[in-house]
């Protein structure tokens, strides 16, 4: 009642100020002046706490007040600018648009006029109108933001008034805010603000001023930043270390007991940095204090650590503590420093409770502001980190990564130096850390390639430290900073975002190139979270399980890790009395379990997110240790790679990482010990699910399991069939879609591992394993599923997974099968969704290369109707599946062609294969993407061409313009359309039915042929258009001698060329252009005339030394002898034929380059004497 009664009162008051203030007429008169600030007074003592004002009144009320106020007022303009903010930030009252020009008009003059002193108030409303008002202010720009603008002038003032200083950053801070459906600020004055916000960032640990506005000007300028860089697309890698350099001081602000000292830029280099906090005679006493502290407080933990269910504790005086400056735990790289450090060097945060606070409420308010606004600023700070490092480029943000990590062996002192771990191990505020975190993920993401290169230099010691051994030495202190977060941390939104962290990091790291442990001691601490209360961090815990087993090389420590049927500790895989299936996989196996590489009954974590021991049962085994055991192979440096052969005899018994996730996806009984007691006693427990994120990561686990680890599973694959069967039948539309994202993952590996055959014995993959596989699956769910109209994306994958059937399989399938298979394929090329359209193509360009289908001239028939229309389709992603199964028939033609199957031949139509040759030239001069394969289907089509067809005029017409598309494709567009249009002209010059050499078109292939094999920097193009270039069979099809001289001067020209090689990506295909231009030339000499050998002599003359060293060095090639000796055979018989002393002369110069190397065939074939010498060069 009391509340709304002084509600009343505030209300009243405000009107009776309103009425008088907005027909208030001001005078140059003492009455009137006292009378207006009388009025200001009482309106500003109004409580805004309510909501008191319309938008109507208040912007009657501001402009009244602007176009009244005389500037020399200055005190009755002050209380204006107060009102002002009492409208715009307390009661909400939105400006319209044509009041913003105005108010901003009026504060600006205000500004220019009057004396310094009311500048911060003028400032403070000044920033309460420019609040999302950026893009109606425009007019203003300049005289705000320009060369001599009003804000750079007041905040470059060495002596300014504080105040007057946070009021201009704060107006930057707002100008800089993007504003939806608003212009954003131009460029030239977004860099000027850019500017002035580092240099404010460097230049306030200078200037001495109260706290709470540093903290204030702190967090503007770092959110000014943090807007530029989100909004805009300036480049900061010329100013990034100034930038970089300003932000890092101000990630750890507050944590520290004296103002941070900047460095003017942080620099590219993976040595030692400079530090900020240099070493003093007075503070060597400080740190050893600290130091002493550090030491008792681990004394103490280690007298109290075999207590159960131990508190935490925390003196008095650890809230002070926290103001002061954190040093980084001392670096131990002993197997037992992860665990040991975890309990001696808890993070302080995670020790800290409110209720130990021993101020009063007036101390303790006043305390807790402080600690909050250096928290903002940390927050900020992190903040705008992390945007810089989402907007710069990897390559460029790893130079500076050890700035912001760790690493043992530079030369700083590490447990001094303060980076990234000191906010994620000693910051208080849970926000902090997990913006850390954040930050150290995007850091980490996409470093893949940079990181290769680390290795470990444990075994090692030198005075040179290389670059690789500091990348090693910061990938393992990344472990054991996370390792030693993720004990103490409490907060399950940051402990999910630290476990994201440590999956990015599984994710990037080379393992194999380092010593084994690291993932073993990972599992280890990650496996007390698998069961965690909240879903989000068991999905993240099972996010970290996918990426180990997504690892590349796979490795024997992940086998060790995966393999054992025990589950680790604290993660509960089955209840009691469930199915069949479960209890066909939690029953106790006689086989002994294999260590999994790291001790089961280590002790559990004490945060809060950590499991009891639930397996109670279970053996001790002692004989573990922290590292991974090495199966037949010896342990060095790099981790064991391990092989299938080598697994055969370990994989007996189903992985505990298959138990959990089927455990995670399937159904459970509701716990009876946590039944809601007035349920009645008859009544049964309902089955239960996981949710949904928990049951759809484990599935991703096993799908990345399959196609990593398959041996692993090899003996599990029933399971995985009846699990895939059961997410088929589920209800929730995208456990359906992960189930056949699983069986199609492993229906691809299960064909792999059938047909490359390497295994022999109970462990391979026989047929009638893959028969009954598929029979499960072709009598269950999958048929009902393509032919429902349900989710499209699971109708688009299980098509996906009947193409991964196989030729050897498919026709060995019932009858009735495999025409259900082909029936429901063809029949989804006509559905109305692109994804199932595009499946629907893709697994008739699989089926049309099946043995039991490519004769069959119905079935090819319907399969190029089918594509055929599939190429109109307006989707790019259906034109370009289509376009690949387009040349995967034409390879089926071609197929059908070389194995004389003349019946196919006869029966296949002549108008169906124009349509084909003229869709894939129109297709040619499609997308990149499309033309890939579009060509590639040209060149098969022009070489199946029967010579029935080569007659008719409408055929002549379409190779004409066939063979015009090709060599347009030849001599532009990306590479990979080039080289396969390189490879199609080969194709096409086997047909030898097609006037090779009499036409136009001859001579256009071939000099477009002739350009690229000499020009074009790509290799594989080159190698392609030399392939094309020997693919004519007889010398009539290079046409007259000019044409031919053309040819023989291009791959010579080419041969010279090969060497040179401008990208580095290019060197692993030299040797394969050399090889392919050496049989180039001997197929031209096997076929020349001796009206060539004339117009070959200037080449020859030039040339002549240039064929014997490649020559020599290829002579142990046998497609190179063998091509070599019909090369010499063919001039023998041609020896006869000279008439003319040109052709002698050219024939005695190709004698000295073949013959007579020949005999060094002989010779080189022939045992020799030991030498000493060693050749070290080619």
């Amino acid at each position: 009642m009391a509340a709304e009664v002084e509600m009343f009162c505030d209300n009243d008051k405000y009107q009776r100020c309103f009425t008088s203030l907005v027909t208030f007429v001001y005078k140059d008169e003492d009455s009137s002046r006292t009378n207006l600030n009388v009025l200001l007074d009482e309106l500003n003592s109004v409580d805004y706490s309510q909501s008191l004002v319309s938008r109507e009144d208040g912007n009657r009320l501001i402009i009244h007040l602007c176009k009244t106020i005389p500037f020399h007022q200055e005190r009755i303009l002050t209380k204006a600018c107060q009102t002002i903010i009492n409208l715009s930030v307390r009661q909400q009252v939105l400006l319209y648009d044509h009041h913003i020009e105005i108010v901003v008009e009026f504060l600006i003059t205000a500004l220019q006029r009057c004396p310094n002193w009311t500048h911060a108030d003028i400032l403070h409303s000044l920033t309460a109108v420019l609040y999302n008002n950026i893009g109606k202010v425009s007019k203003f720009y300049d005289i705000l933001l320009g060369k001599d603008g009003i804000l750079p002038q007041l905040v470059t003032d060495p002596d300014i008034d504080e105040d007057v200083f946070s009021g201009a950053v704060q107006c930057l801070e707002n100008l800089t805010t993007k504003v939806p459906g608003q212009d954003y600020l131009p460029e030239e004055y977004y860099i000027i603000c850019y500017n002035i916000f580092v240099q404010v960032l460097h230049n306030v640990p200078k200037h001495k001023m109260d706290p709470s506005i540093q903290n204030k000007v702190l967090i503007c300028a770092l959110r000014g930043l943090h807007n530029i860089l989100l909004t805009t697309k300036i480049n900061i890698t010329k100013d990034l270390g100034p930038l970089l350099a300003a932000v890092r001081a101000y990630i750890h602000h507050g944590l520290g007991s004296q103002p941070s000292q900047i460095p003017e830029s942080l620099c590219p280099t993976p040595l030692s940095q400079y530090d900020p906090n240099p070493a003093k005679p007075a503070a060597k006493q400080t740190a050893t204090d600290t130091e002493q502290k550090e030491t008792d407080s681990i004394k103490e933990s280690g007298k109290n650590k075999g207590k159960k269910n131990r508190k935490k504790k925390q003196e008095k005086s650890e809230t002070a503590q926290v103001e002061k400056n954190v040093e980084k735990p001392e670096i131990k790289n002993t197997a037992k420093g992860i665990e040991e450090d975890a309990i001696h060097l808890r993070p302080s945060w995670a020790k800290f409770h409110s209720s130990d606070s021993e101020y009063s409420d007036t101390e303790a308010g006043q305390s807790s502001r402080v600690r909050s606004a250096y928290t903002k600023v940390r927050q900020c700070a992190l903040n705008c980190l992390h945007t810089i490092i989402k907007n710069t480029d990897k390559k460029i943000i790893f130079g500076y990564w050890s700035s912001f990590i760790p690493d043992v062996i530079s030369g700083t002192n590490a447990t001094q130096s303060q980076t990234l771990f000191t906010s994620i191990l000693k910051d208080p505020a849970p926000k902090c850390r997990m913006g850390a975190l954040a930050t150290l993920t995007a850091m980490i993401d996409g470093t893949k390639p940079y990181l290769a290169a680390a290795e470990d230099s444990m075994g090692s010691r030198s005075a040179f430290t290389s670059f690789s051994a500091v990348l090693g030495s910061m990938i393992k202190e990344l472990h054991r900073c996370l390792l030693m977060a993720l004990v103490a941390e409490n907060y399950p939104v940051t402990l999910t975002q630290l476990i994201k962290c440590i999956g990015m990091l599984l994710s990037n790291a080379p393992y194999h190139r380092l010593q084994p442990g690291l993932l073993s001691r990972t599992v280890k601490q990650i496996r007390h979270f698998l069961q965690h209360r909240d879903p989000n961090v068991r999905v993240a815990c099972l996010t970290c399980l996918g990426a180990i087993v997504s690892i590349q090389p796979p490795l024997l420590e992940i086998c060790h890790i995966v393999q054992p049927s025990r589950p680790p500790v604290g993660t509960r895989i089955y209840h009691s009395g469930e199915n069949t299936m479960r209890n066909s996989i939690s029953e106790d196996n006689s086989t002994p379990t294999r260590d999994s590489g790291f001790n089961s009954q280590t002790e559990t974590s004490t945060s809060n997110g950590s499991l009891e021991n639930n397996s109670t049962n279970q053996k001790t085994d002692n004989n573990s240790g922290s590292r991974t055991p090495v199966l037949g192979a010896c342990t060095g440096i790099q981790t064991p790679v391990f092989s299938d052969q080598t697994l055969q005899n370990y994989a007996h018994d189903t992985s505990w990482v298959i138990k959990l996730c089927i455990k995670n996806v399937l159904s459970q009984k509701a716990d009876t010990s946590v039944r809601n007691d007035f349920a009645p006693p008859w009544e049964t427990p309902q089955q239960v699910y996981e949710p949904i994120p928990v049951r759809l990561e484990s599935l991703q686990v096993l799908a990345n399991l399959t196609k990593g680890y398959f041996p692993i599973l090899r003996k599990s694959v029933i399971l995985m069939k009846d699990l895939i069967l059961s997410c088929l039948a589920d209800t929730d539309p995208v456990v359906k879609l992960h189930g056949t994202k699983l069986l199609d993952e492993l229906s691809q590996v299960m064909l792999q591992e059938y047909q490359n055959a390497t295994n022999v014995g109970p462990e391979a993959i026989t047929k009638q394993q893959m028969l009954e596989f598929w029979m499960s699956f072709l009598n269950g769910p999958l048929p009902g599923i393509l032919q429902s109209d349900g989710i499209n994306p699971v109708r688009a994958n299980a098509c996906d997974c009947i193409s991964n059937v196989g030729m050897d399989v498919f026709k060995d399938l019932p009858c009735d099968k495999r025409i259900m298979c082909i029936t429901l394929v063809l029949g989804l090329t006509n559905d109305d969704d692109k994804l199932v359209k595009s499946a629907a193509v893709r697994a008739l360009g699989v089926y049309i290369l099946y043995p039991c289908l490519k004769e069959n001239v119905n079935f090819v028939a319907d399969t190029a109707n089918a594509v055929l229309m599939c190429m109109e389709d307006s989707s790019i992603n259906v034109r370009m599946k289509a376009a690949w199964a387009m040349a995967n028939l034409c390879d089926a033609l071609v197929l059908n062609k070389d194995t004389n199957a003349v019946e196919f031949i006869e029966d296949f139509s002549d108008m169906l294969l124009l349509k084909l040759l003229m869709t894939a030239t129109k297709s040619s001069q499609d997308s990149d993407k499309v033309k890939s394969n579009a060509v590639r289907a040209v060149g098969n089509a022009l070489r199946y061409l029967p010579h029935r067809s080569l007659g008719k005029s409408n055929f002549t017409a379409a190779i004409q313009n066939s063979v015009q598309i090709l060599v347009k494709n030849i001599l532009s567009g990306t590479m990979k359309v080039r080289w396969n249009a390189c490879y199609a002209i080969s194709n096409m010059f086997k047909n030898n039915g097609l006037p090779h050499g009499k036409t136009q078109w001859t001579i256009d292939i071939i000099h477009a042929l002739g350009s690229v094999v000499k020009e074009c920097k790509n290799f594989k193009v080159r190698i392609n258009a030399a392939l094309a270039l020997s693919s004519l069979k007889e010398r009539g099809f290079y046409g007259d001698v000019e044409l031919f001289t053309f040819v023989w001067n291009s791959l010579i020209v080419a041969l010279k060329t090969s060497e040179d090689i401008t990208d580095f990506a290019e060197f692993k295909y030299r040797d394969n252009l050399t090889e392919q231009i050496i049989q180039a030339i001997l197929h031209c000499v096997s076929i020349l005339l001796p009206d060539d050998l004339t117009s070959l002599v200037p080449s020859l003359q030039q040339h002549n030394s240039l064929l014997q060293p490649y020559l020599y060095k290829l002579q142990k090639n046998d497609i190179i002898k063998t091509d070599m000796e019909t090369a010499i055979n063919h001039l023998t018989e041609q020896m006869d034929k000279l008439t003319t002393p040109e052709q002698t002369e050219a024939f005695s110069m190709f004698s000295f380059v073949f013959m007579s190397d020949q005999e060094s065939f002989v010779d080189e074939l022939e045992p020799k004497g030991m030498t000493s010498f060693q050749q070290i060069y080619d």
